[in-house]
């Protein structure tokens, strides 16, 4: 396995671009007000039909905007159904709010209100609703609000949602300094619920949010809330803002620790080195960019949140921008961050049709800053943006040097990106975006005897965390069982099936083409529900979010399902029929706490009933990972396995503290290696006792390296792709950076230290590659001679020469795509010369070869045969859980005893010793390489000896 260091935030909604209006546009609030100046009329709310009442005009909160096209009642409607204790509540306010497609010129998605009424007699309102993604709001008086997210999907007509109202709820607690912990008085602050819809980004619509000010003492009440989940932020003056992911209310007691501000001072200077007086220095990242002028001298001080920034100035024509990220702390004051101005960069190009050439107009165009585009909660707001022309052409000047990404979106085609691109002073990059048409798929849902179902929901989703597709509208089918897909982007998409009421989905990958209509046959099988408790090991209902988790056996682990615990530690899911491991665990920690496992039959039409346990960790340790600085480490990939291994045990994400939680219960020995990487800066503590409570882990240095690409034919050179790797062996990760220069000359900062491969390649196919040392805090100097470049192909099979899919292959740092089925993958435009070529997949060990690749020819290496998956020398391969007080089989190495073990069988002891928790499982477990291991298992009502050998 490798560790990518790095980690990817993905988020989405199932929204598409047509959604919002019969021409998909939405009015922001500029176009409103410039409207209402031009005398124009905004839209009238939507009207309510069965006998409820449209809200009038003084009934109209300010905040959020009205969608500029009106909902239709032919697109659709939503049926709200409001309900209190004592039946249907009559004169509800009901709210709809519908959530806009993300725009890449605004970086995030925005919510327009659809449509306003009441209640009728019988607790129900109708409201226009067109195929989208909404939040449903009811207020009544003496109630506290109700809110529930919903999909329309496409086919429905009329959607039906309830929303039940219920008595208030309270939130009292405390804001505090963390280091004085003295009252931190008149904090403002705001809950917003965590809903359906709300959980998958950063806010809810204004009107939705709670607001309060912690008085003289620090103390802050808030009543009339609806119970759930909520987040909560705090923002005082002279402190940095904090923000509380999940809170259950009710609750009391809370204390909310709020840090010190921090602050990032320094100086510009003109090009010939004078103080450059009246610039303008932007810090971009951690929440909206800030603005501060220089004084006379040059100099600037800004106030900001803890976290993590890129610093710029600007004055007149010229840019400038710090040299690297700029990282502070709470409390602390990053000084002496100095830039020089020099002639402004600039991102131009032109968008086309990919296959037709033919110039997109009107597509949106936008650059971010690379650095903080994958950091939590960083606001990704452009720092340029654009629209195309009629000729499909755009240009976004006065930028600094830096790293950026180049998004491009334009309606009816997959969204273009390109990441990396790195300016220099005064350079023009030019990009040339080909948008590929999207495709629709067609398909059939029936049951296991082939019969049509109608009224199932179906949506387009990515692989990973069955996160949906933003652009593509999920649908429902018809009386028939048929479903359209439109605008779907051109790539490998999940389809996802669902019965009404169901959250496992049947997911079905298919294939689409640009501009192409894919057919699909769904078939879904019988269901059963699955409900249960989840209790602390006293028996008590959790205090803390739990988390349920259920894996399908034999599915990968991307089918796998999450849902919450509600309050008072109850929970369902209907799912398909067979055999589950369940798991809870507290969602602070992640499931580091869930070694409580439960292997359950599900029986079509059957109700099983599922009794859960989660345990506060035993052993946590807090890390704290610190940037050279000083300052916090934000999403640092932090690690643990045994002392003197590199077997990763525990992998988790600082967060925007540079803090996470180890849970060391279940390593076997006494002690944990822990080491963190973030970027090329990495730390290690080789041996913590599992009784420390806490450690702090601080980062080294970086290295930089500069250079030039030069042609061996002495042809010119003007742009290239930049590939630096580090060539560790001894360690399960790589960090890689790829990079992309107009010019001659690159510029690379946060290179790991020590070995590492430089490789450059030129659009024509030209490549070359050095090997180099960095060293930490130092610049590495190189120069990359490019000649025509070389290939390499051939085929992944496995011990008995089956084919590998969903492997890769890995020469110097450039990937390859995913294997297939047939187990092929090549790679071109390779540097010559001696390359290392490694291969990995999650079925079989990683390996490696030497090949000598020649300039403008492809090798041929055949079926390369990769191992089974690597086990520590000495162990078993086995992952094992707890199922209350028993050890259990968690999970087998693939194809490792086979028949002999199972999934869900309890282990008593190991080689005649007793083992009564993970932590011993897992030393007894060790032996002599190749020694045979004689575990007491009981499987049913049977106990009885197995004998396994360990790993030579």
């Amino acid at each position: 396995m490798f560790i990518v260091a790095g980690v990817v935030v993905l988020l989405g909604v199932a929204l598409a671009w047509r959604g919002l209006s019969s021409s998909g546009d939405v009015a922001t609030p500029e176009a409103r007000v410039s409207a209402s100046r031009q005398g124009g009329r905004e839209p009238s709310p939507a009207v309510a039909r069965e006998g409820g009442a449209p809200a009038t005009s003084a009934e109209r909160p300010s905040g959020t905007p009205e969608v500029a096209e009106p909902m239709r009642e032919h697109e659709g409607v939503l049926l709200a159904e409001v309900s209190g204790a004592a039946g249907p509540v009559k004169g509800a306010r009901v709210t709809l709010y519908v959530l806009s497609p993300r725009d890449v010129r605004r970086g995030r998605a925005a919510w327009f209100v659809a449509g306003r009424g009441s209640t009728d007699a019988q607790g129900r309102v109708t409201l226009a609703a067109r195929p989208g993604a909404y939040l449903v709001t009811a207020k009544a008086d003496g109630f506290a609000t109700a809110r529930e997210g919903v999909i329309r999907p496409v086919g429905e007509a009329r959607t039906q949602v309830r929303l039940t109202l219920g008595a208030g709820a309270v939130l009292e607690g405390s804001t505090l300094a963390r280091a004085s912990r003295e009252p931190v008085p008149l904090t403002r602050l705001t809950l917003s619920p965590r809903t359906l819809l709300s959980s998958r980004i950063q806010d809810v619509p204004e009107e939705e949010q709670h607001a309060q000010v912690s008085d003289a003492r620090g103390l802050f009440r808030f009543e009339g809330l609806a119970p759930g989940e909520y987040q909560l932020e705090a923002l005082a003056p002279g402190h940095a803002p904090r923000r509380v992911e999940r809170i259950h209310v009710p609750m009391s007691g809370l204390t909310v620790e709020l840090d010190g501000s921090a602050f990032i001072e320094g100086f510009v200077e003109q090009a010939d080195g004078a103080p450059a007086s009246g610039a303008d220095v932007t810090a971009a990242g951690m929440g909206a960019p800030l603005h501060a002028e220089t004084s006379e001298g040059g100099g600037f001080s800004l106030e900001v949140a803890p976290g993590v920034y890129e610093v710029s100035a600007r004055m007149g024509s010229h840019t400038g921008a710090a040299p690297g990220r700029v990282v502070v702390g709470a409390g602390m004051t990053v000084r002496e961050v100095r830039i020089r101005l020099g002639a402004a960069s600039s991102i131009a190009g032109v968008v086309r049709g990919k296959g037709t050439g033919a110039p997109v107009e009107g597509a949106s165009v936008a650059v971010v800053l690379e650095a903080l585009a994958h950091l939590p909660n960083a606001a990704l707001v452009p720092v340029a943006s654009a629209v195309t022309t009629e000729d499909g052409r755009f240009s976004l000047e006065g930028l600094a040097p830096g790293a950026y990404t180049v998004n491009v979106q334009a309606r009816g085609h997959r969204k273009w990106s390109r990441e990396g691109i790195r300016l220099l002073d005064g350079q023009r990059f030019d990009v040339a975006a080909e948008l590929e048409a999207n495709g629709r798929i067609e398909g059939l849902v029936v049951d296991e005897a082939s019969t049509p179902l109608a009224g199932v929901h179906v949506a387009a989703e990515w692989r990973w965390g069955r996160r949906p597709i933003e652009e593509v509208l999920s649908a429902v089918s018809d009386e028939a069982g048929r479903f359209v897909l439109e605008d779907v982007p051109p790539t490998d998409v999940y389809v996802a099936a669902r019965r009404d009421g169901s959250q496992m989905h049947v997911r079905e990958k298919v294939s689409v083409k640009a501009g192409e209509t894919q057919q699909l046959r769904i078939q879904l099988s019988g269901e059963g529900l699955l409900e249960g408790t989840v209790r602390t090991e006293a028996g008590k209902v959790p205090q803390q979010p739990v988390t349920v988790y259920a894996l399908r056996e034999g599915v990968a682990r991307t089918e796998s399902l999450q849902v919450p615990a509600s309050r008072d530690g109850t929970w369902s899911m209907r799912v398909r029929a067979g055999r589950y491991k369940l798991i809870a665990w507290l969602s602070e920690t992640g499931n580091q706490s869930g070694d409580q496992e439960k292997a359950v039959e599900v029986e079509v039409g059957q109700t099983q009933q599922v009794a859960l346990q989660v345990r506060e960790a035993r052993h946590p340790i807090r890390v704290t990972v610190l940037e050279p600085n000083g300052a916090p480490s934000i999403a640092a990939t932090v690690m643990a396995s045994d002392v003197g291994s590199s077997e990763v045990l525990i992998e988790d994400v600082t967060d925007a503290a540079g803090q996470v939680t180890v849970v060391a219960d279940s390593v076997s020995g006494r002690a944990l290696r822990i080491w963190a990487t973030n970027g090329g800066r990495r730390g290690e503590l080789p041996s913590v006792a599992v009784s420390q409570e806490s450690v702090t882990l601080q980062l080294a240095a970086a290295g930089s390296l500069v250079g030039t690409v030069r042609s061996a034919g002495g042809r010119a050179v003007d742009g290239f792709r930049l590939v630096v790797s580090g060539t560790r062996s001894d360690e399960d990760f790589v960090t890689r950076l790829e990079s992309e220069f107009a010019g001659a000359r690159f510029n690379v900062d946060d290179v790991p230290v020590g070995p590492i491969g430089v490789t450059a390649t030129l659009a024509d196919g030209r490549a070359g590659a050095v090997e180099a040392v960095s060293t930490s805090g130092g610049t590495t100097q190189v120069e990359v001679v490019v000649e025509a470049g070389g290939g390499v192909s051939g085929r992944l099979v496995d011990a008995t020469g089956a084919p590998v899919a969903q492997a890769f292959v890995d020469v110097d740092g450039i990937m390859s795509p995913e294997t297939g089925p047939d187990g092929r993958f090549s790679l071109t435009d390779l540097a010559s010369g001696p390359r290392r070529l490694t291969a990995w997949s999650r079925t079989t060990a990683r390996a490696e070869r030497q090949v000598r690749l020649e300039p403008g020819k492809v090798l041929d290496v055949g079926d390369w045969k990769l191992g089974r998956p690597r086990v520590e020398s000495g162990r078993l391969g086995i992952h094992f859980g707890m199922d209350g007080k028993d050890v259990t089989v968690s999970a087998l190495m693939e194809d490792l005893h086979q028949g002999a073990l199972r999934v869900g069988d309890v282990v008593r002891s190991i080689d005649g010793t007793p083992v009564l928790d993970v932590g011993q499982a897992r030393e007894r477990e060790l032996g002599a390489p190749g020694s045979p291991a004689t575990l007491l298992i009981r499987r049913a009502s049977h106990t009885y000896p197995v004998t396994v050998t360990r790993a030579p």
